[in-house]
């Protein structure tokens, strides 16, 4: 069984007499005191990694909960990979003690990355609430203000275009075919899938698409019908194979995961390039290894859209995050509003006294008016046209100081994608 808590390290290494160090030193101190006081974080990551993670009596399962724990909080303090933060923590005579490493071992980082995965959101959250508790009950967190922002955590994908779509589809069945009939030569099928082929349609079409010669056009349109024919009939052998070997011990759940995938990216493909029709994009397909992702338009100058999931995060006065929600189907931030207030109110027991927001919260100005009446100062800028009324509102002085603590909110996202690995998300 995985063992909790690791015994107690003492920190035998010299002090330094660098200002610097000391204060690096103190902060890894700080964070330890913090997950000392609060057991029920380590707790909740033990529950899943004890689930969840090998427990053989010997190798990496010799490793805490606790061990783990703290590692990964060093490869998110120190914006490290896996790799890096193994060899930061097995080097460092400051990170060693904060782990509570015994000299000589550190953990693999192909095991911390499968420590990583282990972790479910609902765990994550868990843990958040109990922080949210102790920065309150410590009062270094105050319920006054209120800001909040969205953006968009991006999935690890290429640009998606029919043609690379397909060429996605065909090589995926085809490596899985091959797979299949070199372990089960009994099938006695002899396909030549000539990928090199279908890999040339592909990149004269992504090469051409934006010609505007009529005659490059057609040719373009014509090896789009190819690369959907070819795409079919692939899809077609992989079927009759998947409903062949299903039958048996062997596993052919990854054909299976596949097909569907590959059948609604022929489908969009025909709709829109051959016969001329619109796809909704909430039907789209963008990724065939990352099916769930979607097209989020976000108007930002030099990137209008984006290809990922739609986060909302909350911050109070001190910028700490204390509210903040993913979303599997992006929601309008109009929508947002009232559920993350109460969260607020449920976490610091009242309504903040400023509520700030960009103008993309704003629904109405009855909204804005329900808001005042629960919250003083609400500085959220209304679309179209103002009254005299609503220009003096947005002109007051209450009103720009909120607007100037909004703005920081784009600041904190800034550092989050930056520093801490919210830019583009690698895990699958």
């Amino acid at each position: 069984m995985r063992t909790k808590s690791s015994q107690q390290y003492f920190d035998f290494s010299e002090q330094s007499s660098l200002k610097v160090v000391q204060e690096y030193r103190n902060k890894f101190k700080k964070i330890s005191v913090i997950l000392d006081q609060n057991p029920q974080i380590l707790t909740l990551a033990h529950k899943d990694w004890a689930k969840l993670l090998s427990s053989s009596g010997k190798g990496r399962s010799g490793y805490s909960s606790e061990q783990l724990l703290r590692a990964l909080m060093v490869m998110f303090i120190e914006r490290k990979d896996y790799r890096g933060t193994v060899i930061l923590v097995d080097t460092s005579d400051v990170l060693r003690p904060f782990v509570r490493l015994a000299p000589g071992a550190t953990m693999d980082f192909t095991f911390l990355n499968k420590a990583y995965n282990a972790l479910g959101p609902k765990t994550l959250e868990q843990m958040h609430a109990v922080l949210n508790d102790f920065a309150t009950s410590q009062e270094l967190i105050s319920g006054d203000k209120q800001r909040m922002d969205t953006t968009a955590y991006e999935t690890n994908i290429h640009y998606p275009t029919d043609s690379s779509l397909l060429w996605d589809s065909f090589r995926t069945l085809s490596s899985q075919l091959r797979t299949i009939l070199n372990d089960l030569p009994q099938l006695d099928l002899h396909h030549r899938f000539h990928d090199k082929k279908i890999k040339k349609l592909a990149i004269y079409i992504a090469r051409n698409a934006s010609s505007k010669r009529k005659s490059t056009q057609r040719e373009v349109k014509r090896q789009y019908a190819l690369l959907i024919q070819r795409v079919r009939w692939i899809h077609g052998v992989a079927k009759a194979v998947y409903d062949t070997v299903s039958i048996t011990d062997y596993d052919v759940a990854a054909l299976g995961h596949y097909l569907p995938l590959v059948d609604k990216i022929v489908d969009q493909a025909d709709k829109r390039i051959l016969k001329g029709e619109k796809v909704p994009p909430d039907e789209k397909l963008y990724s065939l290894f990352e099916s769930h992702t979607e097209l989020i338009v976000r108007g930002k100058a030099g990137k209008p859209i984006e290809f990922g999931h739609k986060i909302l995060i909350a911050q109070t006065a001190e910028k700490y995050i204390h509210h903040y929600q993913v979303m599997e189907k992006q929601i309008a931030d109009k929508d947002l509003l009232t559920p993350a207030v109460e969260a607020h109110k449920n976490l610091f027991g009242s309504y903040p006294q400023m509520l700030t927001t960009d103008k993309g919260f704003y629904e109405s100005m009855q909204q804005i008016a329900e808001l005042e009446g629960k919250i003083p100062v609400v500085p959220i800028a209304k679309k179209g046209r103002r009254t005299q009324a609503e220009l003096e509102r947005e002109t007051s002085e209450a009103f720009i100081d909120g607007q100037r603590f909004r703005a920081g909110s784009e600041g904190s996202i800034s550092v989050l994608k930056r520093a801490f690995k919210l830019g583009k998300c690698l895990f699958k």
